[in-house]
């Protein structure tokens, strides 16, 4: 049975190829620098997803005032005048 022999291409591991967009809308994602604000779906069924965040590097201050977040800014000067 010489010649009977069928040539299969088959793509082994092939991954969707993806934009820089998307690539970055992911590693924004799996590195928390983004987060779903909203999902909207319309009444034909499309869905938008807003992403919001910020590649910007979270500074000691950033942090330092996160922290003091619920903190009321009388609150904040009675305590810097007291120490």
């Amino acid at each position: 049975m010489e010649g009977t022999r069928k040539t299969v291409n088959v793509k082994k591991n092939s991954l969707p190829k993806l934009s820089p967009a998307q690539i970055a809308v992911i590693v924004g994602i799996l590195t928390n620098a983004l987060e779903v604000n909203s999902v909207l779906i319309d009444k034909d069924q499309k869905v938008q997803v807003l992403l919001e965040g910020s590649i910007r590097k979270k500074t000691k201050a950033d942090k330092v005032a996160e922290e003091l977040d619920d903190i009321s800014v009388s609150d904040l000067i009675e305590a810097y005048i007291l120490r």
